[in-house]
């Protein structure tokens, strides 16, 4: 049987909308209110039924090659936790509008909840996945101690990393919301070899200032190989690989440029 509803520690906070308020989240609001109107101006705002169909897209759309990447990222994803995790309680940390919580509650036993700074796509989330019997979501600030230790056994990142300062500190804090034995999962963010970090600040600072949102630029975090080391994560997915360049070659079809990393918080 999947879990039969939200966890204490979630259920005892006020819902608004279909999302439960975890502490305070406005010290973020500028970010959440900058990165909705990047999103706008890319289009990547999509109504209810769309946000329903996720990662599907149609052809027309143009992000239809991104997509496509990410339905394959979320399909390795999801048979992982169905295959190792099956009963796992889940966090996904910056899920947007939800589609990929909402998959992971269909491949785990466990409850999942997606948290995320962002209140309008968190709404629309509640309100496309919201009769999900094993799935919630919450306005919170990772950092707020509305968020009580060990409370999950996997934590998802999924495009989502670049948006942190500090990955030291943020993994940290992760690993305290894991319980013994818990994994970290990271994917669909880039990832910098030193030397290359100062060129990826240009090219996102002309992007912003091409959307009209220059702003976005201080929010938006170039991370590198060597930040991670410390948490010995192992690669899962290696773009780099020869099979999937090979892959890339042979089949035309899109295969997400991106890593995915797992770092597991020890059993003792």
């Amino acid at each position: 049987m999947r879990s039969a509803g939200p966890p204490h520690w979630l259920s005892s906070h006020p819902q608004v909308n279909g999302v439960y308020h975890l502490g305070r989240a406005e010290p973020a609001a500028e970010m959440a209110a900058l990165y909705l109107r990047v999103r706008k101006r890319e289009r990547r705002l999509y109504d209810d039924d769309a946000v329903a169909r996720l990662p599907a897209v149609s052809a027309e759309d143009p992000h239809a090659r991104e997509w496509a990447a990410r339905a394959e990222s979320a399909r390795r994803l999801c048979s992982y936790i169905a295959a190792h995790a099956a009963h796992a309680d889940i966090l996904e940390l910056g899920c947007g509008n939800g589609w990929l919580s909402h998959r992971l509650a269909l491949a785990t036993r466990g409850f999942v909840v997606g948290i995320d700074v962002n209140l309008v796509e968190l709404e629309q989330a509640a309100r496309v996945f919201g009769t999900c019997a094993n799935l919630a979501f919450a306005w919170a600030d990772v950092f707020d101690n509305g968020l009580p230790a060990s409370v999950c056994d996997v934590v998802v990142m999924a495009a989502s990393l670049q948006y942190f300062a500090d990955v030291s500190e943020l993994l940290q804090r992760l690993l305290g919301l894991l319980r013994p034995g818990g994994e970290i999962h990271i994917l669909d963010s880039p990832l910098y070899h030193p030397h290359q970090v100062e060129a990826a600040r240009e090219r996102s600072r002309g992007y912003y200032a091409r959307q009209g949102v220059p702003q976005m630029a201080s929010f938006y975090h170039h991370h590198t190989w060597p930040e991670l080391l410390a948490f010995a994560p192992t690669i899962l997915y290696d773009p780099a690989r020869p099979g999937v360049r090979l892959r890339r070659f042979l089949f035309r079809r899109p295969v997400s440029p991106f890593p995915w990393l797992r770092i597991r918080r020890p059993r003792s």
